[in-house]
């Protein structure tokens, strides 16, 4: 199968990402990830590693991706579902570094326990849309 079907198939069926999540944790704009993903822009080898760290493509996968072999057995040599677990493990991992690194950080949201359902919302429409302001800026 070729490289932009497989990458596309890891992104939508195992990890489960939109095109825009995957293009930001990728740190390339959604348009050029649908030009890879549609096979229309050929993508630069650096970028092939970059997919494959976001992605958590295990090396010997990647390089039957690479290399346009078939896969073993139907369809995928992995159970989707254990590539999605290691790809949510390793988020959280990144999460919990990140409130053991700024604890002041952890604090303030470990008292969203105590908020309504709607402060929750309300805070967490707020992050969001700071968040998207400053990946803009």
């Amino acid at each position: 199968m070729d490289l932009h079907i497989e990458l596309k198939h890891y992104r939508n069926d195992i990890l489960e990402l939109t095109q825009r999540e995957a293009a930001i944790r990728l740190n390339i704009n959604q348009s050029t990830l649908s030009n890879y993903e549609n096979g229309t822009r050929d993508i630069p080898y650096k970028m092939l590693l970059t997919f494959k760290d976001v992605y958590k493509i295990p090396t010997h996968e990647m390089n039957r991706i690479m290399y346009g072999e078939e896969s073993v057995s139907p369809r995928n040599s992995h159970d989707p579902m254990i590539l999605r677990e290691n790809f949510e493990d390793e988020e959280n991992r990144e999460i919990l570094k990140i409130l053991q690194d700024y604890p002041k950080f952890k604090r303030t949201l470990s008292s969203l326990s105590y908020f309504t359902e709607k402060r929750k919302e309300k805070f967490i429409t707020h992050v969001n849309h700071l968040y998207q302001t400053m990946k803009d800026w």
